[in-house]
């Protein structure tokens, strides 16, 4: 927890340093929100806050930036939309000077350091930040207040695919550890038994998801496959003895497909077993 506050407490350093712009109400009219908000949920406890706002009033200004006449939110969309809902006229707002990647950056941090961004959420705004503005996973770590391994990790989240989203949010598949373990399963084909196996109850931590994505990863099976081979195939021998000079054996395999670098597995094991050589024609 510790380390997370300290992070936390990293990112929130560098926000407050970049906010240099001046303090003005502004008419709610002349706001917008943003397009390249990183927070797609934005409706989440909408009527609390605003009932927030009018019991306390507003805290902490929202951040904006101008661009001709009408001025675009940074951070503080939730409670922009909580004025609106309170039919407030205008609002505290800090004006910056930023450009689009500036402006998209300091919103991420905002957002990360009040913790409003779910895991998907959170990926996706530094897949953004990486394809779209030109940061290198370095660089983010540095500006987010986060390791580096942690960047590389919850950038998987951001590859799950639309479809594969929504079932794991029907799965309850939210936290981050297991999110990544679930792309990892993606990746290995293994995404629908992943999402049964939490439905039963069968992965319920990320460590028996780990478990899991180990017993499905492809080496693995690609080792168990060879290993039933050797062991327990399921194969026709015949042996043309017309040259006995250098008899012909031919392995028929049956209802099964037999890659290659196994057949080459195999023969080592018919050299080691025999004590003559064989060769693949």
């Amino acid at each position: 927890m510790a380390s997370k506050n300290k992070k936390l407490t990293q990112a929130a350093g560098i926000f407050e340093k970049e906010l240099d712009g001046s303090i003005n109400k502004i008419p709610l009219s002349q706001i917008i929100p943003s397009n390249n908000q990183p927070r797609i949920n934005t409706d989440i406890n909408i009527r609390s806050l605003a009932k927030s706002l009018n019991n306390e009033g507003l805290l902490q200004p929202i951040i904006v930036t101008k661009k001709g006449d009408q001025y675009i939110i940074i951070a503080g969309e939730r409670r922009y939309h909580a004025a609106r809902l309170n039919q407030w006229q205008e609002i505290e707002c800090r004006v910056l000077k930023k450009n689009d990647k500036e402006t998209y950056k300091l919103a991420v941090i905002e957002n990360l350091q009040r913790e409003n961004l779910d895991a998907f959420e959170e990926s996706k705004a530094y897949k953004n930040l990486k394809n779209h503005h030109n940061y290198n996973d370095s660089e983010l770590a540095e500006i987010i207040g986060k390791s580096r391994n942690y960047i590389n990790e919850i950038l998987t989240i951001a590859d799950i695919p639309p479809t594969w989203e929504q079932m794991a949010r029907a799965a309850g598949i939210i936290s981050k550890n297991m999110l990544i373990q679930f792309s990892l399963a993606i990746k290995a084909g293994e995404g629908a038994a992943f999402i049964e196996g939490t439905k039963k109850k069968q992965i319920t931590s990320v460590k028996k998801a780990k478990e899991f994505n180990r017993i499905h990863s492809p080496t693995n099976n690609q080792q168990n496959l060879e290993k039933s081979v050797i062991t327990k195939p399921k194969y026709q021998i015949l042996i043309n003895k017309a040259n006995k000079q250098s008899p012909i054996i031919t392995i028929e395999f049956k209802d099964f497909t037999f890659p290659e670098r196994t057949l080459e597995n195999y023969i080592k094991k018919l050299k080691s077993f025999t004590g003559k050589n064989f060769s693949k024609i």
